[in-house]
C-alpha cells in the first residue's frame, strides 16, 4: 500500500468495501474542531494583547499545539466514527507525526489572528496554508492505516477537500474585518470565526474520507512497525485531544480573567493619573490655595501639598512650603497673627472646621485679605488640614461699600438716617444704664431751593458739602452727625448733664454755635454766598425711643422755619399737641366733604351810593363738635394735604347754583358772585373743562362768576396763567386780582394779565383807621390810578370805618367791601340783609 495513490480507468470499484458513520461521533468531531478553533483565537488574542514578545512567543506555541492537537484529534475521531468490513489498525509513528502539519499550521492561524490590523494579502496566504496543512495532516494520518485492503482516492474529491479547506480556512479568517463594524460584540464574531474554520476542518475531513476507496486483499496492507487498535487510538486521541482542548480553555479564561484584572487596574492606576493632573490643573485654576497645611507633634508647621497659588499668596514655592512654613507666617500682618494661630489651636483641639478671615503683606507692605477654610484630619504624627485660602479682598472692599452706601451719606460722609437711628438706639441703651441726658438738634437749610434753581444743583451739593465740614468742627464728644435728607441735618449730643437745665443750656449754646457757624457766607461756584438755617432742639432721655427723638426736633425745627427762619426753637409739648390736632382735621376734612359740613358765607360788596352789585362767597366749616371753623385755619391744611382741589370744585358747584337760584329772583338776578381760586386747582389740567362744565350745567351768565387769582398764584407761571385766563376768559367769566400790592412785581406784570377787577388789600386800608393817608397810602394811590389807566374796576377789601371809606373815596375808589356794611352771613342772612336795605 503506497501513501498516495489515486484510482484509473482499470480500478474495479465493484470491488469496494463500504462502510458507515456513527452520526454521534461525526457531531463529536465537529464539536472537537469548533471548540480547537475557538481556542486558537483565544489565544490569538492573548497575543494581540500581549506586549512582551517571550509571552507572546509562549501564547503562540500553546495555541498552535492546541489547535494542531484539536484538528488532530477531529480526524481520528472522524475515523473512528467510520466502520468498516475489515479490521483497521495504525502505525504508531506516522500517526503521530500527523500532528506537525496541523500544529505548523495553526500557527499560521494564530499570526494571521493576532494582526492589529486586517491585511487581506496575509488572509489569503493564511487560508492557503491552512486549508493546506489540514490536507496534509489528513492525508498522512490516512497513510498510516494498516488492514487487509488497499486505499486509493479518487483525484476530483481529492482536489476538492483541499479546496474547500482552504477556502473555508481563508473565510475564517476574513470573518472578524468583515463582521466587525456590523457586530459590535467581538465574542459573538469570534464563535462565528470558530465554527466556520470548524467546518473547514470538518469538510475537509469527510470529503477525503468520501474520496477514498477500499479495495479488499488477501493480506495485510500498511506500514511496518508498532501498532494500534483504531479503538485504541480513536479513544486515546479523543481523551488527549478533549483534554488538551479543556486546559488550553481554562487557561485561556483564566487568562482573560486576569488581564482584565490587569486591564482594569491599569485602567485603574490611568484613571488616578488622570485624576491627578486634573485635580492638579484644577487647583491651579481654583481662584485660591488649595493646600494640606501640617501641625506636627512637635509643633512644626508644614504644607505637604500646596497649589502653585501658594507663590502669590505668601510669596515662597510648594517646596518650600512643604518643609517649613515659617515663611508662611511671616507674610501674615502682625495684627492677625495671634488670632490665626488661637484660631487654629482651637480647631486642632476640636477638631472642628477651621475658617478665619485675616490680612496678608506683600512686598511694598500693601495688605491683602484672604479667606482660610479647612478640615483638620488626627494623624499618627499630628494634624492636617484640608482645605483653601482665597483672596476677599475685593469681597472686603464690596462689604465696606455696601456698609458705607448702607450707614453714610455718599455726597457728605456723614451718617445717613439709619445709621443715626441706630446710634440713637446705642445712646438710649447706654442712657438706660446711667442718669445722662442726650439731645438732638435738628437744622434745616432756609432758602435751599432757590440756591439750586438759581446756581444749579452742583452748587447744591457744594453747599451740603461745607455745611458737613463746619458742623464737624470742634464737635463735642460723644456726638454725632448726619443728613438725613436734602437739606436737612442732625447733631446728636450725648452724656449731658443729668439736671435738665444744665442740659438745655449746654444744647442751646451748641445750636446757637451751630447757627453762627451757618451764617458766615460760603464760597460757592467762585461766589460768595450768605445761608441761613432753622434749628430745632429736642433734650431727651433713656425713655425715648429713636425715631422719636427725630420727629420731635423736626417738628421745633418747622416752628423755627415758620418764624421766618434763622432762628433756634426748643420742643415743647405743645407743639405736638397742635401738630396732632391739625393731623386730626386734615383727616377730618375728606369726611366734611362727605357729610356735607361745609357752607359758603356770603360777604356784600357796594358802591359809593350804597348799591349792592355783588357778593364774595366765602367757605366756613360746621364742625360737629369744634363748631364753626374759619377757613384761614383749614385751608392751608387741605391744601397740605391736596384736598384743597375737591373742596374748590365743591365751592364752585355751591356758587353756579347759587347764582342759578338767584337768576329767579328779582333782587338778587343782577349780582354777581365771586370765588377765591387756589394755585393747585387753577393749575389743574381739568379746569378749563370744569368750568366750561360749570356754566353749561347750570345755566348760568357767566359773566355773573368772578374768580378771585392772588398774585402769588399767577406768577408762578406767568406764560401758562395768561394762557389759561384766556381760555376762561373765552368762556365770558371774570377775573379779579386778590391782595394787590402785597407782593414785588405786581405792577410790572398787571399789563399781560386780563383781569377784570383789581382789589386793594386790607392791609392797605387798616392802616388808615382814623381817615388820615399814611406812608404806605401812596401805594393804594398808584394801584387806583393804575386800574383806572387799565380800565379795571376797583375794590377795598377790609372798609370798617367810615373814614377809611371817605378817604377811599377822595382816592378814586368807589367800590367797597367791609364790616361797615356787612360780615360774611349765610346766604339766607345774606338774602335778608338784602330785602332789608331796600325798605
Amino acid at each position: 500500500m503506497s501513501l498516495l495513490a489515486f484510482t484509473d480507468q482499470t480500478t474495479d470499484f465493484s470491488l469496494a468495501l463500504s462502510g458507515a458513520h456513527h452520526h454521534q461521533l461525526v457531531l463529536l468531531s465537529l464539536g472537537i474542531a469548533i471548540l480547537a478553533a475557538h481556542t486558537s483565537f483565544n489565544f490569538g488574542q492573548l497575543m494581540r494583547y500581549s506586549q512582551s514578545g517571550q509571552i507572546r512567543l509562549l501564547w503562540h506555541a500553546l495555541g498552535a499545539m492546541a489547535l494542531g492537537t484539536g484538528v488532530w484529534a477531529m480526524h481520528f475521531t472522524g475515523m473512528m466514527a467510520l466502520e468498516l468490513p475489515v479490521a483497521v489498525e495504525y502505525q504508531l509513528w506516522l500517526t503521530l507525526a500527523s500532528i506537525v502539519p496541523a500544529v505548523l499550521a495553526a500557527a499560521v492561524l494564530l499570526q494571521v489572528v493576532a494582526m492589529p490590523q486586517t491585511k487581506w494579502r496575509s488572509i489569503g496566504f493564511g487560508g492557503l496554508l491552512m486549508g493546506a496543512g489540514i490536507g496534509i495532516m489528513h492525508y498522512t494520518g490516512m497513510a498510516a492505516m494498516v488492514m487487509e485492503a488497499e486505499r486509493l482516492y479518487r483525484l476530483d474529491w481529492f482536489i476538492a477537500s483541499v479546496v474547500v479547506a482552504v477556502i473555508l480556512a481563508t473565510l475564517a479568517l476574513a470573518i472578524r474585518p468583515l463582521l466587525s463594524p456590523l457586530i459590535r460584540q467581538a465574542e459573538v464574531v469570534k464563535v462565528i470565526s470558530a465554527v466556520v474554520m470548524g467546518l473547514a476542518i470538518a469538510s475537509m475531513h469527510y470529503m477525503a474520507m468520501h474520496a477514498t476507496v477500499y479495495l479488499a486483499t488477501d493480506s495485510v496492507q500498511g506500514l511496518a512497525g508498532f501498532r494500534i487498535s483504531s479503538e485504541t487510538l480513536g479513544g486515546l486521541a479523543v481523551m488527549v485531544a478533549v483534554a488538551i482542548l479543556l486546559i488550553a480553555a481554562v487557561a485561556v479564561v483564566m487568562r482573560q480573567r486576569l488581564q482584565r484584572v490587569e486591564r482594569r487596574n491599569q485602567h485603574s492606576e490611568q484613571m488616578a493619573q488622570l485624576w491627578a493632573q486634573r485635580m492638579q490643573r484644577i487647583s491651579e485654576r481654583v481662584p485660591g490655595l488649595v493646600y494640606q497645611f501640617k501641625r506636627s507633634q512637635d509643633g512644626h508647621f508644614s504644607f505637604p501639598y500646596a497649589s502653585e497659588a501658594i507663590r502669590d499668596i505668601y510669596r515662597v514655592t510648594p517646596e518650600q512650603a512643604a518643609v517649613d512654613a515659617s515663611a508662611v507666617m511671616g507674610v501674615i500682618h502682625p495684627d492677625d497673627l495671634d488670632g490665626m494661630l488661637s484660631s487654629i489651636e482651637l480647631s486642632a483641639r476640636n477638631l472642628s472646621p477651621w475658617q478665619f478671615e485675616y490680612r496678608v503683606l506683600d512686598e511694598q507692605g500693601n495688605s491683602r485679605w484672604v479667606l482660610g477654610n479647612s478640615v483638620p484630619e488626627q494623624e499618627a504624627d499630628g494634624i492636617s488640614w484640608y482645605g483653601f485660602i482665597t483672596d476677599i479682598t475685593e469681597r472686603k472692599a464690596a462689604e465696606e461699600t455696601i456698609h458705607r452706601l448702607a450707614y453714610f451719606d455718599e455726597l457728605t460722609g456723614l451718617y445717613n438716617r439709619k445709621k443715626i437711628l441706630l446710634c440713637l438706639q446705642e445712646l438710649l441703651q447706654a442712657m438706660d444704664q446711667n442718669s445722662h441726658l442726650a439731645s438732638v438738634i435738628y437744622l434745616d437749610l432756609d432758602d435751599f431751593k432757590r440756591l439750586n434753581d438759581t446756581l444749579g444743583h452742583q452748587a447744591g451739593d457744594q453747599l451740603l458739602v461745607q455745611v458737613a465740614n463746619r458742623m464737624g468742627q470742634d464737635m463735642p464728644a460723644t456726638t454725632f452727625c448726619g443728613r438725613l435728607s436734602s437739606d436737612e441735618f442732625v447733631m446728636v449730643l450725648g452724656r449731658l448733664s443729668a439736671v435738665s437745665s444744665l442740659a438745655q443750656d449746654i444744647a442751646e449754646q451748641q445750636a446757637e454755635l451751630l447757627l453762627q457757624l451757618l451764617q458766615r457766607p460760603f464760597s460757592i461756584s467762585g461766589h460768595q454766598y450768605s445761608s441761613s438755617v432753622s434749628i430745632g432742639v429736642y433734650v431727651f432721655d433713656a425713655k425715648e425711643q429713636p425715631d422719636e427723638c427725630l420727629k420731635r426736633a423736626d417738628l421745633a425745627m418747622s416752628y423755627a422755619k415758620a418764624a421766618g427762619g434763622n432762628e433756634v426753637r426748643f420742643f415743647q409739648p405743645e407743639m405736638l399737641a397742635e401738630v396732632e390736632q391739625r393731623f386730626a382735621l386734615q383727616q377730618a376734612i375728606c369726611q366734611a366733604l362727605e357729610q356735607q359740613q361745609f357752607c359758603l358765607f356770603y360777604q356784600p360788596k357796594l358802591t359809593n351810593t350804597g348799591l349792592v352789585v355783588g357778593a364774595e362767597a366765602l367757605i366756613r366749616w360746621q364742625h360737629p363738635e369744634r363748631g364753626m371753623i374759619a377757613p384761614a385755619y383749614f385751608i392751608p391744611l387741605a391744601e397740605e394735604s391736596g384736598q384743597i382741589e375737591a373742596i374748590g370744585r365743591w365751592v364752585l358747584q355751591q356758587a353756579c347754583l347759587q347764582l342759578q337760584q338767584w337768576q329767579s329772583d328779582a333782587l338778587c338776578q343782577n349780582l354777581n358772585i365771586a370765588v377765591n381760586i387756589s394755585v393747585r386747582q387753577f393749575y389743574q389740567p381739568d379746569f378749563v373743562e370744569l368750568l366750561a362744565g360749570l356754566v353749561q350745567h347750570y345755566r348760568i351768565n357767566p359773566a355773573k362768576l368772578t374768580l378771585e387769582l392772588t398774585e402769588s398764584l399767577v406768577l408762578t407761571d406767568l406764560d401758562d396763567a395768561v394762557h389759561r385766563m384766556q381760555q376762561i376768559k373765552a368762556l365770558g367769566l371774570r377775573f379779579a386780582m386778590d391782595d394787590f400790592g402785597t407782593g414785588y412785581s405786581s405792577l410790572s406784570y398787571l399789563s399781560r394779565l386780563p383781569f377784570d377787577e383789581v382789589k386793594i388789600d386790607q392791609h392797605f386800608v387798616r392802616q388808615s383807621d382814623d381817615g388820615q393817608k399814611t406812608r404806605d397810602w401812596a401805594i393804594v394811590e398808584a394801584i387806583i390810578g393804575i386800574a383806572n389807566t387799565f380800565g379795571m374796576a376797583l375794590v377795598a377789601e377790609g372798609v370798617e370805618t367810615e373814614a377809611q371809606r371817605q378817604l377811599l373815596h377822595t382816592s378814586g375808589c368807589h367800590c367797597f367791601q367791609g364790616y361797615l356794611f356787612a360780615k360774611p352771613q349765610a346766604v339766607a342772612d345774606f338774602e335778608h340783609w338784602l330785602h332789608q336795605r331796600q325798605l
